[in-house]
């Protein structure tokens, strides 16, 4: 199916219904930033909507970046009601816990969970926005110089600088180009993707569970989050972390807990899966995707009859 055609059963889903648009818990830059552009085009297309946060925002690394290099408060979305009659569409992720009808998905971690909903855009790409800005040139949306900047913003961040297996090279072309077109500093939003999570200034709950995002495996719990590093730590301080980690897995009820450290230095990324049973390790070459590598690997484990955990 043709952007064009994605374009049509899109507002042929969506028209005539007030949407309210939901990006994944523990929200990212490219679930917030693809949540406002999403909600811009929707008006453009005279569909009554809302962008909603449904946490309470962190002033944390993706607080900070949008602040400081785009202007924007994300506090503005915070959105603490939930009502089941709401029609949701779901961007950056394709399944939550909150109350709601699911009527549309567009997301770029495909996965072979299937799904009912009456819209959907998923596919590999290097961001959710990238998406959206598929959908504003099908529709000749005229983007702003801010709006660039939210694209090319989200696009670098979500694929640590074009150095994760995520990357599209198509797309990082069109990246470069959009910067070039709308006059967007692309240094800055590099060195951006590229930052360390400041682990020396983080409680070891707040590194255990940065970017954390829950999945539902069937019956099965599991959870994930990560950590961007210039080199490992050291062993103590490691282990100091995995046991923490395995105290969270018995409080949350969890199956498995993936903790994943992206070693820039190294290039290289180290997986960490805690079950009830054990802890183990596996190195990989490469800055992986948590959602096109890790997690669909560990979601085959969850879909056959009797999974290893």
């Amino acid at each position: 199916m043709d952007t064009k055609e994605k374009v049509n059963n899109l507002m042929y889903t969506l028209k005539g219904k007030k949407i309210t648009i939901l990006g994944h818990d523990n929200i990212d830059v490219d679930a917030a930033l693809s949540g406002i552009l999403m909600s811009r085009l929707l008006d453009f297309l005279k569909i009554e909507n809302e962008f909603c946060i449904l946490e309470k925002v962190k002033e944390n690394y993706t607080y900070r970046i949008i602040k400081e290099s785009i202007g924007i408060d994300i506090t503005k979305w915070e959105c603490k009601k939930e009502s089941k009659d709401r029609n949701l569409l779901l961007l950056d992720h394709y399944e939550t816990i909150h109350k709601g009808n699911v009527i549309a998905c567009i997301d770029h971690h495909p996965t072979s969970k299937k799904n009912n909903y009456s819209f959907t855009y998923i596919r590999n790409s290097c961001s959710t926005t990238y998406l959206i800005y598929e959908l504003m040139k099908e529709v000749d949306y005229n983007i702003s110089r801010e709006e660039a900047k939210m694209i090319v913003a989200s696009m670098l961040i979500d694929t640590v600088a074009f150095k994760s297996s995520k990357t599209i090279e198509k797309e990082v072309d069109i990246a470069k180009k959009i910067s070039k077109k709308y006059n967007v500093d692309y240094d800055l939003f590099e060195k951006y993707a590229l930052s360390l999570t400041p682990i020396d200034k983080l409680s070891i709950e707040e590194i255990i569970t940065n970017g954390q995002k829950w999945y539902k495996y069937g019956c099965y719990k599991v959870g994930s989050s990560y950590i961007q590093l210039d080199g490992l730590p050291k062993d103590s301080v490691l282990d100091t972390w995995i046991s923490a980690i395995k105290e969270k897995r018995k409080i949350t009820s969890s199956d498995m807990l993936v903790f994943i450290i992206l070693d820039i230095k190294s290039n290289k990324t180290y997986e960490y899966r805690i079950t009830s049973k054990d802890t183990s390790i596996f190195i990989k070459k490469g800055i992986l995707s948590r959602g096109k590598d890790i997690m669909p690997e560990i979601e085959k484990k969850y879909t056959k009859t009797r999974p290893i955990i």
